[in-house]
């Protein structure tokens, strides 16, 4: 029914879901890089086209709206929402009698900047795992908003410059939000501006911001992409604080791994109390777990679940389904 290799197609049709090379028609779930490529054709939701088109270029696109089934390539695919980012979307497929859905990346906290995340029931689920284990499990959302305004309050208590690290996409847009409805003033880095701007085209609005302008940071609180740390533009500020905004905060050692003064969990991504979540209430009969750590199959087998890795280094691998008299016995054959 299916086969995995860089990504994922769907037999008897042209359509992959997160291609990671260039295919006639792929679902692409959002706007991020490492699920961005140059396809000839995309579906995605009309947020998550004009991001990538601001990043990528102009492309063709099949746009779909959240819960609106459509019939493309022989198939009734479905769009809804994973909370990840602006327009970041699940996708659910119906092929041959079989509910298939692929969640990409998702989480199901809470959010100011991107619609809560769905759970459909399904047959085949396709599950995101980043963080499967589990000392993964972050704090609740207001404890992680509390531990960022207490970094800005003590940095600007010592006459200190308070410096969020946060990726451009999504993250950023999530802190400038949680920062000015506390009201902080912001200055964000150019990439995190002009993405700003598309979200505010999408209807989510940030107060007190600007773009970075130089020796014009007094009082404000600084945004930037993580890969900006180094650079002069960080350099030339003689008082600062920063902190990184990720998941992996939990891990201890985190600030010394990224070379920071604080690190906070807050993440756009699953914790491993929410991928439980999922799959009780998705109620598969079949999971493949993608982007994460192999251990958390075994959790999922210990909770009563068949479950198995999707490896990327597997070449192609095809999942068949067999209708029975009451069900469906999904099953799998590595060619």
């Amino acid at each position: 029914m299916i086969e995995y290799h860089n990504g994922i197609h769907i037999k008897g049709t042209r359509l992959w879901l997160d291609a990671r090379r260039k295919t006639e028609f792929s679902f692409v779930s959002h706007a991020h890089v490492d699920h961005a490529v140059r396809h000839k054709e995309i579906l995605s939701t009309k947020e998550t086209a004009r991001l990538y088109e601001h990043r990528l270029g102009k492309a063709k696109f099949n746009i779909l709206e959240y819960n609106r089934p459509k019939r493309l390539e022989g198939v009734k695919v479905e769009l809804f929402p994973s909370g990840h980012i602006l327009g970041g979307a699940q996708i659910l497929i119906q092929k041959d009698g079989v509910r298939i859905v692929y969640t990409g990346d998702f989480k199901l906290r809470g959010s100011l900047t991107t619609e809560k995340a769905e759970i459909k029931k399904c047959d085949l689920l396709i599950l995101e795992s980043t963080f499967g284990l589990p000392q993964y499990v972050f704090p609740p959302v207001k404890e992680v908003h509390a531990r960022m305004a207490e970094f800005v309050e003590e940095a600007q208590r010592r006459g200190e410059i308070p410096i969020f690290l946060a990726y451009s996409l999504g993250k950023a847009q999530e802190a400038m939000k949680i920062l000015s409805n506390r009201g902080y003033k912001l200055s964000v880095h150019g990439t995190i501006n002009d993405i700003a701007k598309i979200y505010e085209e999408f209807g989510v609005r940030f107060n007190n911001w600007e773009c970075y302008r130089a020796n014009h940071l007094e009082g404000q609180v600084l945004i930037i992409p993580p890969w900006a740390k180094t650079t002069r533009m960080i350099g030339n500020i003689p008082r600062k604080r920063v902190a990184i905004l990720t998941g992996w905060a939990i891990d201890q050692g985190a600030k010394d791994h990224f070379g920071v003064d604080e690190a906070i969990p807050l993440s756009d991504h699953a914790d491993f109390s929410e991928l439980l979540e999922y799959v009780k209430k998705a109620q598969p009969k079949k999971i493949y777990t993608v982007h994460g750590f192999p251990e958390f199959v075994g959790f999922l087998r210990e909770a009563g679940f068949d479950a198995e890795l999707l490896k990327e280094n597997t070449k192609v691998k095809t999942i068949y389904s067999q209708k029975l008299p009451t069900n469906y016995d999904l099953f799998c054959q590595i060619q």
